[in-house]
């Protein structure tokens, strides 16, 4: 096999073995997890900052009710066991007793709003929560085949490294550093076939003694626009 046919070999061998790498590189990006996943965990942590935000100006409430009942139930045994006796100071204990009353009425009404928003919250996370359960369960399988195709995929790699080792040992030197040098520099195309008498690398016209020496089986022909090395047929 001439030169150009066993460098071409070697780059379709290449081409395969970038594939599979580019395959290789999205598995290992889709495994750093599911962005369903991640958006709905990303939810339940919200509801999660706002159910306890709630609950603790619940406990605030329910401290100030408890607070006020046990000062409203001193000063109403005050009130009503006769240990008070002079009017005057009666009259502000009564007064203190309702002004007492209408502050803890008013903190048990906020403290049934937040109640509501409480369990509302509540009813939230629990749906949030089935969600994020449901796509956990999804993307444990999920990732148990991702890897197990990473896993298929890497040997795939080794196996088609040992090819590409053992095909460059049919390449001359030169011409093998030729072609490493050229498939770094054109986007790892570098052979390139000659269709009619165009280049299919970069679409130029060949000369017709660039085409003759492109047919030698010891000969590399390269485009002059483009540098590739050349494959006629």
């Amino acid at each position: 096999m001439s030169q150009v046919l066993e460098i071409l070999t070697l780059q379709t061998i290449d081409d395969e073995a970038a594939s599979l790498r580019a395959a290789l590189a999205d598995i290992d990006r889709r495994l750093q997890g599911d962005e369903e996943l991640i958006a709905a965990r990303h939810e339940l942590l919200e509801v999660e900052s706002r159910l306890n935000a709630v609950r603790s100006r619940q406990r605030r409430l329910e401290d100030e009710v408890e607070s006020l009942s046990d000062k409203l139930a001193r000063e109403e045994t005050r009130l009503y066991d006769g240990s008070v006796k002079v009017l005057k100071e009666l009259q502000g204990l009564q007064a203190e007793v309702e002004n007492l009353q209408k502050t803890r009425s008013s903190l048990e009404d906020e403290l049934i709003g937040v109640l509501d928003e409480a369990e509302a919250i509540d009813r939230e996370y629990a749906a949030k929560a089935a969600v994020v359960r449901k796509l956990e369960e999804r993307w444990e399988q999920h990732s148990q085949d991702l890897r197990r195709e990473a896993r298929r995929l890497t040997d795939a790699v080794v196996r088609v490294d040992a090819r590409r080792e053992a095909q460059k040992t049919k390449i001359s030197p030169r011409p093998l550093q030729l072609y490493e040098d050229l498939r770094v520099r054109k986007g790892g195309m570098a052979v390139a076939r000659v269709v009619g008498a165009t280049c299919s690398g970069c679409r130029v016209a060949i000369p017709d003694a660039v085409r003759r020496k492109a047919m030698s089986p010891t000969d590399l022909a390269q485009c002059p626009n483009c540098e590739r090395i050349l494959s006629i047929g």
